[in-house]
């Protein structure tokens, strides 16, 4: 699994972190927005997309939930990719 933290854009000061990335256990790729946490408390997931199996194939697909709310580097696609061909899903693979 591969995890990124992206910087919120500055208008979003009600968000904390956004974060994305590949989980090969669900062959899907995922995105956790994250509010701003209140005093002594953790921050509320606002929205959690990529946590059923095979939800978001495709890097683009990733990118349009997030490029609105957070910072989206060029080389991100590319580890997205990256990550993904390193790790492929071990589902349907066969157990010896």
């Amino acid at each position: 699994m591969s995890r990124y933290s992206l910087k919120p854009l500055s208008h979003r000061a009600d968000l904390f972190e956004v974060a994305v990335g590949w989980d090969a256990g669900l062959s899907t790729y995922f995105a956790i927005v994250f509010g701003a946490p209140e005093i002594a408390c953790e921050p509320e997931v606002l929205l959690w997309r990529g946590r059923t199996f095979s939800e978001i194939c495709a890097v683009g697909e990733l990118i349009d939930i997030v490029v609105g709310i957070a910072e989206v580097t060029p080389e991100l696609r590319f580890r997205l990719d990256a990550d993904r061909s390193a790790e492929p899903s071990s589902l349907g693979t066969k157990l010896s």
